[in-house]
């Protein structure tokens, strides 16, 4: 009775067994991410594989859908395969964007390629591919934006032995952003941090200390995140001291307006000795109108200033020398002139 029993069992087994062994599998490296750049393309890999003992009659089902946890609802297939015909989903945005890498995806290779990649084509893609059985392949993208191009520049003086602040900043990307600051060999790739190198207090700042001729060169500043670089350069090439120059310029112009007051003082004291030279000549003039042109004594004519700061002339008789008598003033410089004769 019971070999009876099993031999039902064993056939029945015996007749689904090939079914069991007609499958589809995937060559892929199971679940993938991949953080990829705005703007960019990508191929998404969905190769496949069809077990010998498939012979039916089934055509192979290809299927890709997109799923996107912040939009929930039904799923969205923007893409399939079916009968050798190739349809695209509407209402994704992918449509104009996707398409098959293989003209026909049923010779083992449902891949596909997405261009023009945007941030709101983040999500997790499915390939589906049916025959018999389903074999799923996922693939999680992450659409972000690389940095923007960097801004570079120097702050401080570039003297020996001064300190410089680097200053490298980018204005758009996919935070987080990472700064690196690098010298570079010859103008040219790799190169490494100078020595008194110190991160600043902004992510882009580089303070250099103690600046020599061994700082000159380029400084490349480089700007990351996960899908991207942007770069700038800077070029540093620090001068002598200029600390003797500066004070030779300003003893230079100290001694230059000495030298300019002492000419204007000059130039007064003689507007004033011509003055007081005038006004004696006319207080001599006075002093013959007072004796009446006979000058029976020498007349001089003194400069002198009142208690009041006003100038005035005095006139004095002399005693007269042996070639007559004669005027003399005294001009306010210690010195006597003769009065013009009569």
């Amino acid at each position: 009775m019971a070999g009876h029993g099993a031999s039902p069992l064993l056939l029945l087994l015996l007749g689904i067994l090939p079914a069991l062994l007609v499958a589809v599998r995937i060559n892929g490296k199971g679940r993938e991410v991949l953080y990829l750049a705005k703007g960019d393309s990508v191929k998404l890999g969905c190769p496949y594989v069809l077990e010998p003992e498939d012979n039916g009659p089934q055509g192979v089902g290809i299927e890709w859908i997109q799923i996107q946890p912040e939009r929930p609802g039904p799923e969205n297939v923007f893409l399939s395969y079916q009968d050798h015909h190739v349809n695209y989903g509407s209402g994704s945005g992918l449509q104009d964007r996707v398409a098959f890498v293989q003209t026909d995806p049923g010779q083992r290779d449902a891949s596909i390629r997405l261009a023009d990649l945007q941030e709101s084509d983040t999500g997790t893609y499915q390939c589906r591919v049916k025959k018999n059985t389903v074999a799923v392949h996922e693939v999680i993208v992450t659409v972000q934006e690389k940095p923007a191009a960097p801004q570079c520049w120097s702050e401080g003086e570039l003297i020996e032995g001064g300190s410089v602040l680097l200053r490298c900043f980018s204005r758009g990307g996919t935070a987080p952003l990472s700064y690196q600051w690098a010298k570079l060999a010859d103008g040219y790739g790799g190169g490494r941090l100078p020595l008194g190198a110190l991160q600043g207090r902004a992510p882009g700042d580089l303070l250099i200390r103690g600046l020599t001729l061994a700082h000159t060169g380029i400084y490349q500043c480089r700007v990351t995140n996960r899908v991207g670089y942007s770069v700038c350069q800077l070029n540093l090439s620090p001068g002598p001291r200029t600390g003797g120059r500066q004070a030779g310029i300003i003893v230079g112009s100290i001694l230059g307006s000495l030298l300019l007051l002492s000419l204007l003082g000059l130039l007064i004291w003689a507007l004033i000795a011509r003055y007081q030279r005038k006004e004696c000549q006319r207080a001599c003039s006075d002093c013959r109108s007072s004796t009446d042109g006979t000058m029976p004594r020498p007349c001089c004519a003194h400069h002198s200033y009142s208690p009041h700061g006003i100038s005035y002339m005095q006139c004095q008789h002399g005693e007269s020398d042996e070639r007559g008598a004669a005027l003399l003033c005294n001009d306010g410089l210690r010195h006597q002139v003769a009065c013009p004769a009569l």
